[in-house]
């Protein structure tokens, strides 16, 4: 999903992208969010989360960022995180997608 709306910031050695390049903030999350406690497992393999709701770990970068959680190390189990409807997923997608 990265490659499909974030900026590149560096090419070598290998390709960073910039998750600032989107701003979250403008678009209207209008479907509402599940609630969700992070687990120990979660933290050490976010892309669970996505899979969770999603049954897909491709939107594993929006709920990071929907939560402004820029490294999830940072987090401890028991952190409350929200997770955006599918729906509104899909959207963010076809609105911003490069």
């Amino acid at each position: 999903m990265r490659e499909q709306i974030f900026s590149i910031i560096q090419t070598e050695p290998e390709i960073i992208y910039d998750p600032t390049s989107v701003n979250f903030s403008k678009f209207q999350w209008t479907n509402g969010y599940y609630n969700h406690v992070l687990t120990q497992r979660e933290i050490e393999k976010p892309y669970l989360i996505s899979l969770t709701y999603y049954s897909t770990v491709d939107y594993e970068d929006i709920i990071l960022l929907v939560n402004n959680i820029a490294d999830i190390w940072k987090c401890a189990p028991g952190t409350s995180i929200k997770v955006p409807k599918i729906e509104d997923v899909k959207s963010f997608m076809k609105d911003y997608i490069k």
